[in-house]
């Protein structure tokens, strides 16, 4: 019998519309959507409850999700989260970066959600 208790992914992206796919699709496959608008909200997300993953956009106004990541990363409480970035930079300079800021991984936009999906069972060893 599958393990009944969701797992928690946090959805970090300023487009209303990005997070709103985003999230049909986790509850559509049995994951718990949890939802910000920006790099501000997501923080007091987690301070709320730490997610399983978290799937952030890189280019948000603020706080980009460069800073997010590395402000994640050093905490020794959130380090071990995995963080998927999802963006539409394609330059292999900023995909290094991100990785290097401690992303576990990035994916492109537009997203594949098949492709998504898989990814987020590897990192979440299911």
């Amino acid at each position: 019998m599958k393990n009944t208790i969701k797992k928690e992914i946090l959805i970090v992206d300023d487009s209303a519309t990005n997070v709103f796919l985003l999230e049909s699709v986790l509850n559509e496959y049995g994951y718990k959507a949890i939802t910000a608008n920006s790099a501000k909200e997501a923080f007091k997300a987690i301070d709320k409850k730490h997610p399983d993953l978290i799937l952030i956009d890189i280019l948000m106004p603020q706080i980009s999700g460069f800073e997010f990541i590395k402000t994640i990363k050093r905490n020794p409480l959130l380090g071990s989260i995995p963080i998927i970035a999802v963006s539409a930079i394609t330059d292999e300079e900023s995909i290094r970066e991100v990785i290097k800021a401690g992303a576990n991984l990035f994916v492109n936009k537009p997203i594949i959600i098949s492709d998504l999906l898989d990814k987020i069972k590897l990192h979440l060893k299911e």
